[in-house]
């Protein structure tokens, strides 16, 4: 098949379900000896991504893929024909491919096993899950304050600090966030931190500074990190309440079944392990301690 003639072929997905539903030869289109498959082509169209199905209407999709696997083939078999193939980057590349669809496929089989197996024995009741309720309410599923907040941050404690009685004085936190703060990530939305935080999800220096801030807009004194000297501000707070057990009564059964399957595969693993002969290769150990010493020698 030429190339001129890629513009010409048109399958809708109707006449493509037929196609791949057909019971005849397995090929569609053909490039010199390789084929094009039905079963490339309906991967083509469960991969299709969201964007593109957007962009192009619903009968001239099965025309789109065929025309990208034809153009992608021929690409291919000249990258051959470069002799490209052999080159150590792409073998390389391949055998990372290799190893991760063997690890893969090795996860899928274990996924399996744990499904069929395991996963039958384990029972959840209700009491167990009102027990587990019980227990975390005062921690997992107490009511809890999250804040929202926005900072200035400064290289040096002398520059932040002359930035702190700017704003003691009445300058704007907003303008100063956007023309001078060197995180430039979140200086154009004028310093504000994307996302809410908890006590939970904050350095001390940095919790015990934002939590004392009482109302919104007042800030915090310099604080100093790796990154430099920050001057927090609060924007907003809010109290989330507490968790009732039918809010979370799913996510309770859910930990609860994988402790339980962990257990069950724990003892398993356990009653099989006089079964099975585990060996180190003695030779990469003492690869391992030779280099080991020859670097100690060294320093």
């Amino acid at each position: 098949m030429n190339i001129k003639h890629l513009a010409i072929i048109i399958i809708t997905p109707l006449l493509l379900v037929s196609c791949l539903n057909s019971n005849k030869s397995d090929w569609v289109v053909k490039i010199n000896k390789s084929d094009i498959t039905k079963e490339q082509i309906q991967v083509g169209f469960n991969n299709l991504p969201e964007d593109i199905k957007q962009q192009i209407p619903a009968e001239k999709q099965g025309e789109y893929i065929i025309n990208q696997l034809i153009q992608d083939e021929i690409l291919y078999q000249e990258a051959i024909k470069n002799t490209l193939n052999l080159k150590e980057d792409y073998q390389n590349y391949v055998k990372t491919l290799t190893n991760q669809f063997e690890y893969q496929k090795k996860q899928g089989l274990i996924d399996l096993f744990v499904k069929e197996t395991i996963n039958p024995k384990i029972k959840v009741s209700e009491q167990e899950v009102i027990d587990a309720y019980e227990k975390n309410k005062n921690t997992l599923f107490k009511a809890y304050e999250e804040r929202s907040i926005s900072h200035i941050v400064l290289k040096t404690e002398k520059e932040a600090n002359s930035i702190h009685r700017k704003l003691k004085n009445g300058s704007n936190f907003k303008t100063i966030a956007k023309t001078k703060s060197i995180d430039k990530t979140t200086a154009v939305n004028s310093g504000k931190i994307p996302g809410k935080f908890t006590e939970n999800n904050l350095s001390k220096d940095f919790k015990d500074a934002i939590f004392n801030l009482k109302r919104n807009g007042s800030y915090t004194k310099p604080i100093k990190s790796e990154a430099g000297y920050h001057i927090f501000k609060l924007d907003s707070k809010e109290i989330v309440k507490e968790k009732e057990l039918k809010e979370v009564k799913q996510y309770i059964e859910n930990q609860i079944f994988i402790t339980k399957r962990n257990q069950e595969i724990a003892t398993l693993l356990d009653s099989l392990k006089d079964s099975y002969k585990i060996e180190q290769n003695k030779e990469l150990e003492n690869t391992k301690e030779k280099t080991k010493t020859e670097t100690e020698a060294e320093g």
